[in-house]
């Protein structure tokens, strides 16, 4: 399996945030911009003010989608960025998985994304 290549750019960030779409599930907000071409990029965002808790955050969702999800979605043109708070500290990590598969069921590719753009 290959290493998940990360957005980490500012711009990077802006332009999914700006042009890109956004979904929720749960306590997991999924922000998504279908690219023309490339592989995967992902970021995962944790929100609290405690930095124990926020990197928490940020752990459970990336193994959440490194372990059910990253093989299906390596090799697809698209940017992804997920965002939880401190709520998902005491869910269970299976109830994260859930969220985050109901979220990424939603996400356009190819064909049907680019119809999504001229509407």
């Amino acid at each position: 399996m290959s290493v998940m290549e990360s957005l980490t750019r500012r711009r990077d960030f802006a332009e999914v945030f700006q042009r890109g779409q956004r979904k929720r599930a749960g306590f997991v907000k999924l922000f998504f911009l279908n690219r023309e071409n490339g592989s995967l990029r992902v970021a995962f965002v944790g929100k609290s003010k405690k930095a124990v808790c926020r990197n928490r955050v940020r752990r459970r969702l990336r193994e959440a989608f490194r372990v059910y999800f990253y093989p299906q979605w390596q090799e697809k043109p698209v940017d992804l960025v997920f965002w939880g708070d401190e709520r998902l500290c005491a869910v269970r990590f299976a109830e994260i998985q859930s969220w985050m598969g109901q979220l990424l069921d939603e996400v356009p590719l190819g064909a049907e994304a680019q119809g999504n753009r001229e509407n």
